[in-house]
């Protein structure tokens, strides 16, 4: 079996993945984010670890395993390196 070495042994890249606005609100929400987040806005900011597909026709994709880090901390007040 061929493994990336960029991941780890466990991790799952591909059921990592959130592809679209609805899908990266709804993990923001599981996590415990208020459900009037602006997927959006947060994508604006810069700093959240959201991307696009390709320019302004693409789809907005994120990495679960990342969106939860940035989350974590974030809730620990360690939003410098965040």
């Amino acid at each position: 079996m061929h493994t990336n070495p960029r991941h780890q042994e466990n991790e799952h890249p591909a059921g990592d993945l959130l592809v679209g606005a609805d899908a990266i609100h709804a993990f923001l929400v599981h996590l415990g984010m208020p459900a009037d987040t602006d997927v959006y806005y947060l994508k604006r900011t810069g700093i959240w670890p959201i991307g696009n597909t390709a320019g302004t026709g693409g789809k907005l994709i994120a990495s679960k395993r990342r969106l939860a880090r940035y989350t974590d901390k974030i809730a620990r007040g360690d939003s410098e390196d965040a």
